[in-house]
């Protein structure tokens, strides 16, 4: 099942991109801009994954660990801040 694409997207290439983007487009038996989309929503998604997750040495992910099973301790600053008045309010 085909989908109707209703967006267009223009850019400018020289000419010694154009001709790689060609030639590897018919290397994978696709058209220049079928070729193109792959290639930038395939980077798009690697780039989102790298933002949503974060990698930690292991000597990192212990402290982080550690951190996390220490209870919190509240000091006089930060008292003083969850006694002040909000200027938002959660939607729920």
């Amino acid at each position: 099942m085909s989908t109707i694409k209703e967006e267009r997207l223009q850019i400018r290439v020289d000419p010694a991109d154009k001709l790689l983007l060609e030639r590897a487009a018919a290397a994978s038996h696709l058209n220049v801009s079928a070729f193109v989309v792959q290639a930038a929503a395939a980077k798009a998604e690697e780039i989102l994954a790298e933002r949503s997750s974060i990698r930690l040495s292991h000597q990192a992910a212990l402290a982080f660990s550690e951190a996390l099973e220490r209870p919190a301790e509240v000091n006089a600053r930060l008292a003083k801040a969850l006694r002040r008045k909000r200027k938002f309010s959660w939607l729920d």
